[in-house]
């Protein structure tokens, strides 16, 4: 039986089946939810609005099974325009892999023997039918640096395209290069299709280690990025059929993903997947939309959760001196060293700081409080959009814990004081008046909605936005996964933060961030180095591989001078991690 879901503010109806779950059928008309815990229920994020009876009923879309019609009232920010963070690099030398030679009939008669060696069995088909064709004058010769990989009749020497592709864990940016003149054409970039089955990796490998789920899971990144290059194809119609050669990264899940390689390894000790290697493939291996004989490749892992982002990253760090480079995404991956010798590791960071499991927080979208500082007991607040706030984002949830610190409003063993306990210290502070128990709860009122017309019913009435002492020590598990892991590999490589002389910042959280509050807190350790926010540094990264074919013996230099370490069962950590709780 079917019944008619109705989403009333976007003048849509649509037929689902009975006993499809609510947010499928959201997903499946394009209003994918923020299902942080990946479908459990337990994370809050996906609350929708149902009537009922001529009342307004608030259920969470992944637990409402159709059993009826349904009538829902979404709001708009439920698209999630999420803030994306892409680069664009500058100064590279371009010396591409992939590049194009056009040559006449008589040059290939002269060097047939030299060209077709090693030419396997798809390339020999192919020039057999092009040149003993009477009408063939020339052929186009693709080639990846030394090697033919396709052939094209006449000259085709003029177009040819590359892209180079991050993916995140929650968004994916391609950048698409011509890679006759080096130009960056296009950035474009979507949220991972995949954020529908849960935002950490956790729910992704449980998802991923069942067979249909690790097709759905590689179809969804597929998908996104298919879409991406359509729409690039609008402004390069020319594109597909010349895209000669593609080079992604992302973290260790994200790469074993898009290679359909079951992902069961990374969910039980000793957290290693299948392969660390670069791994290279052709179009037509692949579901992606670009020439068939496309050279794909997936740049190498360094172990663990520490993925072919860290690898893309590094290859944008300058030589020289000892670095501590700091990649804060929905996973955390940290390394310590110079290009002679690298130690790196992850941080099981935990959702918090992308939303998950803070009562008001939310991914850097639209309304999102990105930052907040109290002055003269006034509450200063920049939001994403510059429009009323909706929730919290991780760089708003860091500047949010230090104010409170620096105000006394918590301690630093993280306990939020009571209204009557800060009304006693601080007895003409406008502040106290923030401080209120919600759901028996003590907590911090960052913002409260203007209030509604009594005659629209309590229903309407928008809840405030604030941080509760549950929300508090979420950040301090969180907080000290990530310090306890830089302090320990530290230690493990024989260095201390003062013999650092440069820490590097990078992505989507990573460069949003105020480094400050973020060593007031114990985020991040106090160093005497330079602190220098890289941005999307694995996206700059793969676009120079994209580049410049030298970047591949650096690559390979980083990759053997790279040693990992699981963190998870050494007591170095164990002690660090619960010596590094308090603020």
């Amino acid at each position: 039986m079917e019944y008619n879901i109705n989403f009333l503010n976007q003048n849509l109806t649509v037929r689902a089946k009975e006993g499809t779950i609510l947010s499928k059928v959201c997903e499946k008309i394009g209003l994918s939810l923020d299902l942080v815990c990946g479908g459990k229920g337990t994370c809050g994020k996906c609350k929708v609005k149902l009537i009922k009876d001529n009342k307004l009923v608030e259920v969470l879309a992944c637990k409402t099974v159709v059993r009826e019609n349904i009538r829902v009232l979404m709001e708009e920010y439920h698209s999630m325009d999420i803030s994306i963070l892409t680069s664009n690099i500058e100064n590279y030398q371009f010396n591409p892999h992939v590049r194009k030679i056009y040559l006449e009939k008589k040059e290939l008669q002269d060097r047939k023997d030299e060209l077709l060696e090693g030419c396997d069995l798809y390339l020999l088909k192919k020039f057999s039918k092009l040149y003993n064709s009477s009408k063939v004058k020339g052929i186009t010769l693709v080639k990846y640096e030394d090697n033919i990989i396709d052939l094209l009749e006449g000259d085709r020497s003029e177009v040819l395209y590359g892209a180079a592709v991050d993916i995140g864990t929650t968004t994916l940016v391609i950048y698409i290069y011509d890679l006759i003149t080096g130009k960056l054409l296009t950035t474009l970039s979507d949220l991972n299709g995949q954020v529908s089955m849960g935002a950490d990796l956790i729910s992704r490998i449980d998802y991923g280690s069942k067979e249909e789920g690790l097709k759905e899971l590689n179809k969804k990144i597929i998908s996104t990025l298919n879409k991406l290059l359509l729409e690039a194809k609008e402004q390069l119609p020319d594109l597909l059929e010349s895209l000669y050669h593609l080079v992604l990264c992302g973290n260790t899940l994200m790469h074993h993903l898009f290679l359909g390689l079951s992902p069961e390894g990374l969910g039980r000790s000793p957290f290693e997947g299948i392969t660390k290697d670069l791994i290279e493939c052709w179009g037509s291996e692949t579901e992606i939309i670009c020439a068939e004989r496309c050279k794909i490749e997936f740049l190498p892992l360094l172990g663990g959760f520490v993925g072919a982002d860290m690898a893309a990253l590094m290859l944008t760090v300058e030589e020289g001196g000892n670095k501590l480079i700091i990649d804060l995404g929905t996973n955390g991956e940290i390394a310590v060293g110079n290009i002679n010798e690298y130690y790196v590791t992850s941080a099981a960071c935990g959702p918090a700081f992308e939303g998950g499991n803070i009562q008001c927080g939310m991914r850097a979208s639209l309304g999102a409080i990105e930052g907040f500082k109290i002055e003269k007991g006034e509450i200063l607040l920049s939001v994403v959009g510059n429009t009323e706030p909706k929730g919290i984002c991780g760089s708003g949830i860091i500047d949010i814990v230090a104010e409170l610190l620096r105000n006394n409003i918590i301690d630093n063993r993280g306990r939020m004081r009571s209204y009557d306990e800060f009304a006693g210290i601080n007895p003409y502070s406008k502040l106290k008046d923030r401080i209120q128990e919600i759901d028996g709860i003590n907590s911090f009122v960052i913002y409260k909605p203007a209030s509604k017309d009594s005659r629209e019913g309590a229903a309407n009435e928008k809840a405030p936005i604030y941080i509760s002492q549950k929300d508090i020590r979420q950040i301090q598990l969180s907080k000290s996964s990530i310090y306890s892991s830089i302090i320990t590999i530290l230690e493990l490589w024989g260095k201390r933060i003062d013999e650092i002389d440069e820490v590097i910042l990078a992505g989507s959280f990573g460069n949003y961030i105020n480094a400050h509050n973020a060593q007031y807190i114990g985020l991040l350790p106090k160093s005497k180095g330079k602190v220098k926010v890289a941005g999307n540094g694995a996206g700059k990264g793969v676009c120079l591989y994209l580049l410049n074919k030298d970047m591949k013996e650096k690559l390979r230099k980083i990759t053997k001078n790279t040693k990992h370490f699981q963190l998870g069962d050494k007591e170095l950590f164990a002690d660090n991690y619960i010596k590094n709780m308090d603020f």
